[in-house]
């Protein structure tokens, strides 16, 4: 198998991880009782059938290694934890092992029902494709018949090859000034309190929503005439300003907060069941005037949105991460997210799926009940909320810095985000 180039955004990962893990998660919660030997079983297939195993980097390239009768060296983990307790402690803790896959499996039995996961490092591959793997271990225990034996696709080339303006009709020169414009703004955002910046230790908290909140989010979205996940950020902004300890001053007053984007759609080609990495970002910003009257604040979020679309989210991503790549070849990891603060000083980020479309809800709400994603915080962002929707099933994961946010103030931003979606 040949080496794939790593594209920028998982070079900047990389850097990232090597300050502090920078490991996400994927849960499946199922119905019954897990019968131990099926679960190991069927991981060990999936991950050879899918030609995944160990990883090896040479400088900027990587590729797969067969693990060749070296897997039962890394088993399928059956903690005795909570599920919150036992992602927070593996979202912290490094793939520091060369040999071992950057994917740990893992299984809690619960009375009734069970949990099925992995932590993974997020430099490889995005949401999309761990669905991928996530399918095949899932099939191989309850519908064999429809596990596939081939290996996957896996991306062959980066960003640029990918969304850059030969491909995407983008100008170079325009999304420069946007850049530039965006940057200019920013100036204006309020910053957090960074006091205990080099804690970067991270937790984890599920927090389910009352039942049929999804439905009346898509409708209350409809009615105004947005897309539901302007509804979640703006809700985010409004819960991040009340309860994130952000730093007023004088010539600082707006609030901005992120949103994940996947790029995939913006490719010439389908890259739909490739694995790998196609994530951007982008975000808004907030004044007082809009954080004060909802209906205000949620016009001025999906003005903005709109607006990224028509002019490109994919170019904007790239070029801001393309100037945040030169900038860290001239610092060490530590100082990249001191310069990441700086320049691009949110209060929260979000990370919104929705899996209705997709396998798992061929499958739900039996056995699957319901699918937990983790995000990781990074450098830009001290919190993370992370919304999960299967069908009417929905909840939303919040992962934090615990050096900058407390578990009380990160749990009070999920329930002003959750009240604020109730009133609408």
């Amino acid at each position: 198998m040949s080496t794939i180039p790593l594209n920028i955004f998982q070079r900047l990962m990389r850097r990232w991880d090597a300050a502090h893990p920078y490991n996400a998660a994927q849960v499946m919660k199922l119905a019954g009782q897990a019968n131990p030997i099926a679960w190991e079983t069927a991981w060990q297939s999936a991950l050879a059938s899918t030609g995944l195993g160990s990883v090896s980097l040479q400088r900027s390239r990587y590729e797969f290694v067969s693990l060749n009768g070296h897997a039962t060296a890394y088993p399928v983990r059956f903690p005795n934890l909570n599920l919150q307790d036992h992602l927070s402690a593996e979202i912290n803790r490094a793939f520091d092992d060369a040999n071992e896959p950057p994917f740990r499996p893992f299984v809690i039995q619960q009375d009734g029902y069970f949990y099925a996961g992995l932590v993974y490092q997020h430099w490889l591959a995005d949401s999309a494709s761990i669905r991928m793997l996530m399918r095949e271990w899932f099939m191989r225990v309850y519908d064999p018949g429809k596990s596939s034996s081939q290996a996957l696709r896996l991306a062959r080339g980066g960003y640029w090859k990918s969304i850059g303006p030969e491909h995407g009709g983008w100008s170079v020169t325009q999304s420069l000034l946007d850049m530039t414009r965006r940057h200019i703004r920013m100036r204006k955002v309020q910053k957090i309190d960074s006091t205990a910046l080099s804690d970067r230790a991270t937790r984890f908290q599920l927090i389910p929503a009352s039942p049929g909140l999804i439905d009346r989010a898509r409708a209350a979205a409809r009615q105004r005439n947005v897309k539901v996940n302007d509804l979640f950020l703006a809700a985010l902004a409004e819960a991040c300003a009340r309860n994130v300890p952000l730093q007023r001053r004088r010539n600082r007053k707006d609030v901005a907060v992120g949103s994940v984007v996947d790029l995939r759609p913006y490719g010439p080609q389908s890259l739909a069941s490739t694995f790998g990495l196609f994530l951007g970002f982008t975000n808004v910003i907030c004044q007082p005037a809009d954080l004060a009257d909802f209906d205000r604040l949620l016009c001025c979020v999906a003005k903005q949105t709109r607006l990224q679309k028509q002019t490109g989210v994919a170019p904007a991503s790239l070029m801001w991460m393309s100037a945040a790549m030169v900038v860290g070849t001239l610092s060490n990891p530590a100082e990249l997210y001191h310069f990441y603060r700086k320049e691009l000083p949110l209060a929260g980020g979000s990370s919104n799926v929705d899996l209705t479309r997709t396998w798992a809800a061929d499958y739900h709400p039996a056995p699957l009940l319901d699918y937990i994603r983790v995000s990781p915080t990074g450098p830009m962002t001290p919190l993370v909320v992370t919304t999960t929707t299967l069908g009417g099933q929905f909840h939303l994961g919040v992962t934090h810095r615990t050096g900058l946010i407390s578990s009380e103030r990160a749990a009070a931003v999920a329930m002003t985000f959750l009240r604020r979606l109730e009133s609408l």
